[in-house]
């Protein structure tokens, strides 16, 4: 696999960050130092408004027994979360780790906007996220809320949001762990307070050998291990002045993966700079957060040959370069007795292109792509809540977005002569979108509990699906300049009960319609030059392109229940039913009453945790999921799938744990991908890992 050198661009900020904080464990220790200083905002945690949409909040004691150590994998305990597809962030290509909430038409760009301390983190070329940057011990808690994205979040929260919100403690934590397929885990982060400062320094490094990702009856010599290595680190200072707190990030990236065989690869680096102010008063409250981000992503793809001995080059993505930058401003106040208001606006712009050399013949490439552009999102929005009655609450939210696509376009050229083979420029498109969302929460009563919501939502396709096309094998996937708007509307009704013995109970009913959901359709299987596209399919292989459909509904239950059995022993169980059909493709009639692709209607999760002494804890979590369609074809199917998977602790003292962890234990087959030739890829099998953690 290459492996590409730290730039000047991430280096230099790295090192100054290292500097800053060279000096922290001396703060630590130093007798002056002052209380922790905490920053928490209007964006985290679950405020009145968002009762009604009954969010998921997931802790860092349940995170830190979690049998999976990276954050994805383990918010799978969490039915209808999950990555475009069954892989996780260990062995998946970046572009397909956007996250589905629901069902609710999974895609490599993903359809929920993820958040870390109130900053936007979805990739800004193509919307997935990059969870390798987000490493599971730095994390404080995970509300998840499901639903449109009115109110607050706005652009890319389709489905629902996600906020993480990381830690920042005084003293030292550090987590080292190795493990099958020589992975190696490595997590550190320390703290300091002096002097009305707190500062901080965190960082994480993954490696591994990785796995094959090809069935082993198709496996050839070109196949090789899916490698993969992660770099991270964060400064943090922070104070605070009078009622307001303001902490200032800085964070570099790197990543570098093997996709399976000797040509392709992927590499990411990444710089970020984040100011966030929060103000708290008598009558007001307020937050302001600005962000910058800068990445850089490069990736190779090939053609292998029937019987998988030889790979030919066929597109080199040699620099995609993508920023984004963005600010938001959130101020909350109680007009009267039982209201809360939040008003806010926010801003984010993102420009990015793919450079690429394509057409791969006699040996070298002979053709230049440059394609890409601009886009931009403002709005307004308003969340309103009232809690006048005992046990009441009915929210109501709106927003008002104004977006715009800029700059778009794709230019070819020959190599040897420099000849403009295609010159694409697309007009400016803009337009204005409005949202809402309203609900209710009522506990009747010590045991019962009701629920109902509707909302609305919509996503901007990103600039990856605007303009960037890609090839897996010898399958093409072509982008669509043309896309518009995704817009969603949603209702849903739940029930919690809480019988006693330690007993709860949720169940929701819900229900959806998408319209111009996009999807990767295919549209030709034969070989030859498609004339609409003007793209050569090889023998084998297919063509597709990003296509809105016109309608998609999706209807569902999800439920979960736990017992707390005794104070050393907790069982739980939860369940998504999502059945997902396409009703109206638009000119795409064949798709008409087919299921979306990569969504299984049946999802579960079975846990159960056990303290047999206080140092002890043992977890055992099982996952499972239906049979699913590979697209939205309906014709490949991946199998149904139980995987098991254990943790271990020893907890010695306040300072030192062990732990063990073991996933797929019973090493069962997933399937997480059947191309068009009838290959399919597979989950990694047996996987263990060992560790320790220190908290000084």
């Amino acid at each position: 696999m290459t492996q590409r050198s730290l730039p000047a661009r991430l280096s230099r900020p790295l090192c100054a960050a290292l500097a800053l904080f060279a000096g922290l464990p001396a703060l630590a220790a130093d007798d002056n130092q002052v209380a922790e200083i905490v920053v928490t905002g209007r964006r985290d945690g679950v405020p009145a408004y968002e009762r009604a949409y009954a969010p998921t909040i997931i802790d860092a004691a349940t995170l830190a027994t979690a049998p999976q150590r990276r954050l994805d994998e383990a918010l799978r305990a969490v039915p209808g979360f999950g990555l475009f597809r069954r892989s996780g962030s260990r062995t998946a290509n970046p572009t397909a780790q956007g996250v589905s909430l629901r069902g609710i038409g999974p895609n490599g760009a993903g359809r929920t906007l993820v958040l870390v301390d109130g900053v936007p983190v979805n990739d800004p070329f193509g919307g997935w996220v990059y969870w390798s940057r987000l490493p599971t011990s730095s994390v404080n808690s995970v509300a998840l809320t499901r639903g449109g994205g009115a109110g607050p979040w706005g652009n890319s929260a389709l489905a629902g949001t996600i906020r993480i919100d990381t830690k920042q403690r005084d003293g030292l934590d550090m987590e080292l762990a190795g493990g099958s397929d020589g992975t190696l885990l490595s997590q550190a982060s320390v703290g300091g307070s002096a002097a009305g400062w707190h500062m901080g320094l965190s960082g994480s490094a993954f490696r591994t050998d990785g796995v094959k990702l090809v069935e082993p009856t198709r496996r050839g010599p070109i196949d090789i291990k899916a490698d993969s290595d992660a770099y991270a680190v964060d400064g943090v200072l922070s104070t605070r002045v009078g009622n307001v707190s303001a902490t200032a990030k800085l964070s570099g990236f790197k990543e570098s993966r093997g996709n399976g065989t000797p040509y392709t690869n992927n590499a990411t680096d990444a710089v970020e700079g984040s100011l966030r102010l929060v103000g708290d008063g008598d009558t007001v409250d307020w937050e302001a957060v600005a962000y910058w981000r800068d990445w850089s992503f490069a990736s190779t793809f090939s053609g292998v040959n029937a019987t998988r001995t030889a790979e030919t080059p066929s597109l080199d993505q040699y620099d995609v370069p993508a920023t984004a930058k963005g600010a938001i401003v959130q101020i909350g106040f109680a007009p009267a007795d039982g209201f809360e208001t939040d008003i806010g606006a926010d801003l984010r712009e993102t420009d990015g292109k793919t450079k690429e050399r394509m057409t791969y013949t006699a040996g070298r490439y002979t053709r230049l792509r440059d394609a890409g552009g601009t886009q931009s999102v403002a709005g307004l929005f308003m969340e309103q809540s009232w809690t006048g009655v005992p046990g009441l609450t009915v929210s109501a939210g709106g927003r008002l977005d104004a977006w715009k696509n800029s700059d778009g376009h794709r230019l070819e050229s020959d190599i040897a002569t420099g000849a403009i083979l295609r010159n694409d420029r697309y007009a400016k498109r803009d337009g204005t979108v409005a949202n809402g969302r309203t609900g209710i929460d009522w506990q009747a009563d010590d045991s019962i509990a009701l629920r109902a919501a509707a909302y609305t939502g919509f996503r901007l396709p990103t600039l990856n699906e605007l303009y960037r096309p890609f090839r897996v094998g010898n399958d093409i996937t072509e982008a669509n300049p043309a896309l518009a708007p995704e817009r969603m509307r949603g209702v849903e009704g739940g029930v919690r009960l809480t019988p006693g013995s330690g007993v709860t109970l949720n169940a929701t009913l819900f229900q959806v319609r998408l319209k111009n959901a996009v999807d990767n359709v295919v549209i030709q299987t034969t070989t030859g030059t498609n004339a609409e596209l003007g793209v050569f399919v090889p023998a084998g292989g297919s063509l597709a392109q990003r296509r809105g459909l016109d309608r998609v509904n999706v209807k569902g239950l999800e439920a979960d229940i736990a017992w707390q059995v005794s104070d050393s022993l907790r069982l739980s169980a939860a369940y998504l039913f999502s059945d997902s059909k396409i009703t109206d493709p638009g000119s795409m009639t064949a798709l008409k009453g087919n299921q979306l692709g990569q969504s299984p209607r049946h999802s579960g999760t079975v846990d159960i945790t056990w303290n047999p002494i206080p140092a002890l804890t043992l977890r055992t979590q099982v996952r499972a999921a239906g049979k699913q369609f590979e697209d939205s074809r309906n014709l490949g199917t991946l199998d149904s799938y139980a995987v098991g998977d254990l943790y271990a602790g020893w907890r010695v003292d306040e300072m030192l744990e062990y732990y063990a962890t073991a996933e797929n234990i019973t090493g069962a087959r997933v399937e997480t991908g059947r191309r068009s030739d009838g290959l399919t890829n597979v989950g990694p099998e047996q996987q263990w890992l060992a560790g320790l953690r220190i908290r000084l």
